[in-house]
């Protein structure tokens, strides 16, 4: 009869150590990896000061297991650090071990849960310490000290059914610690792949049409390899050699993960035709900086919305004809100026609807009116009585004039005054007056501090660079129902319609 209470003895059956672990103490700088790639392909860095290699199959080329660990840590004093090396049958032994123990630690053949045994439960905060899991190892760490446990010995030795009925998965987690058993396979960490291609010409071209070609030729074996690692672009690095030998060069990020090479190749020549290149082009390199490739389900009721390679192909096109700071959606500023805004790039991820409130859950109270601005400030005429408008009229269409039965105000504000000083005063008369005469319509429209703004930065993002302000605002109600907000700018002396009260 088999006794099961007891740990399982070494036989010439038992597997031999295979894993070693390499823990670099505080204070020490060097690169793991490198060391583990002179012994094995197949090594998992947990953060930066441990790192587990699979050795098997080192025997024939380095000898014993001593001797493998012996290699391990001399090839590491070699490059100046010293280092916890551990061997041991499975990954959690040789990360237990090489964590608890300074030098060299080699386990013999099932030996594993007998060398565990007399570590301080304490080492099971630094193992998941690695994986990120500190604050719930400390708070089962503290829970076995109130049962009387001290040693993984002691917690190996519990029954499993009674702990996972107490604690659950964690509860037996930390048990597979204490019993230096494998919860999972080594998952080899892959080195970092770089997306880069380039190619030399034969001759300088200076045109589109034979760099798209150049181009398909660059980005069709990076997209291959992509697709293979289930990845996407996320951002597009083009440089292009000159014949001048500069580097002319520009970055496409993109707003979902994409990898169709004629979109690809779409974005770039949009953006190489709005910003062309100063000179002949000698060599061509392209960057691709890589994400997780974007999973997206659809419904079966619902209609199919445009893909992300076609609605990024648009905004592309559109920034191109009407320049890239006049489309994206709009976004507030910090800035006090009224109406004052910024453009900043559309957000092509598909989201789902807003759930909408239960119709029978209480309403909050109505509010008493809606301020509807207007994007240009509308020219008007206002006639004034100690201080007070008394009319507002304007020779706009559809906006309404008349006496004022009631107003509110001033408020006053200013800004930017440190900055360039305004545009020349408006004219406040009739637009059939002289002094209207040859000025174009667009300047016209531009008057106003709500369209003397100056166009945003590249960037999108900040306040925008405006002419200073210093306007009083009125609300006034006028004979005809309308309602109105208004305002005088103080350094041009015309008022203008700001918004409607609805």
């Amino acid at each position: 009869m088999t006794d099961f209470s007891r740990p399982p003895q070494p036989s010439a059956l038992s597997p031999q150590p295979c894993y070693a672990c390499l823990y670099l103490p505080p204070g020490n700088t060097t690169h793991l990896p490198s060391i583990a790639q002179e012994f094995s392909p197949r090594y998992e860095q947990h953060g930066d000061a441990l790192i587990v290699i699979d050795v098997r199959g080192l025997e024939r080329l380095l000898g014993s297991p001593r001797m493998i660990a012996h290699e391990l840590r001399r090839e590491a004093a070699d490059r100046g650090v010293l280092v916890h090396v551990a061997l041991a049958g499975t990954q959690t032994a040789a990360i237990v071990l090489a964590l608890a123990r300074p030098g060299l630690t080699v386990i013999e053949p099932g030996g594993e849960v007998a060398a565990l045994a007399p570590l301080s439960l304490e080492i099971l905060t630094r193992v998941f310490e690695l994986k990120t899991e500190a604050p719930a190892a400390r708070e089962k760490t503290l829970t076995f000290q109130a049962w009387g446990l001290k040693t993984l010995g002691e917690l190996a030795a519990l029954p499993a059914a009674d702990l996972a009925a107490r604690l659950g998965q964690e509860g037996v987690a930390c048990q597979a610690i204490a019993r230096g058993e494998d919860l999972r396979p080594l998952v080899p960490t892959l080195a970092e792949e770089r997306f880069e291609s380039s190619q030399e010409l034969d001759w300088p071209i200076t045109e589109l049409e034979p760099l798209s070609f150049v181009l398909t030729r660059l980005l069709e074996p990076l997209v291959t390899r992509l697709e293979r690692r289930d990845r996407g672009v996320a951002v597009l690095h083009v440089r292009l050699h000159l014949v001048t030998r500069d580097v002319y060069a520009r970055q496409l990020e993109l707003a979902v993960p994409l990898r169709d090479v004629r979109t690809l190749r779409t974005l770039v020549l949009i953006d190489l035709e709005s910003h062309p290149p100063p000179g002949g082009i000698d060599m061509v390199t392209v960057v691709i900086d890589p994400t997780p490739g974007r999973v997206l389900q659809h419904k079966l009721f619902a209609r199919t919305c445009p893909t992300p390679d076609a609605i990024s192909t648009l905004v592309a096109r559109l920034g191109a004809l009407v320049g890239q700071d006049r489309i994206g959606a709009p976004a507030v500023v910090d800035s006090y100026r009224p109406g004052a805004f910024t453009m900043k790039p559309f957000a092509l991820e598909f989201r789902e609807p807003t759930v909408l409130p239960d119709p029978r859950a209480p309403h909050p109270e109505p509010l008493a009116g809606v301020l509807r601005r207007c994007r240009q400030p509308v020219a008007a005429r206002v006639v004034l009585a100690n201080g007070r408008p008394v009319r507002v009229t304007t020779d706009r269409r559809s906006y309404a004039g008349g006496a004022v039965l009631a107003c509110a105000g001033p408020w006053r504000s200013s800004g930017c005054w440190w900055e360039t000083e305004a545009p020349a005063a408006m004219p406040t008369h009739k637009r059939d007056s002289a002094q209207w005469e040859g000025i174009s319509e667009s300047t016209r429209r531009g008057w106003g501090p709500g369209a003397s703004e100056k166009k945003l930065t590249p960037a999108g993002v900040g306040p925008p660079a405006s002419k200073k302000w210093s306007r009083e605002e009125w609300d006034v109600a006028l004979a005809d129902g309308a309602m109105y907000r208004i305002f005088r700018d103080e350094d041009t002396g015309g008022w203008f319609i700001d918004a409607i009260v609805d």
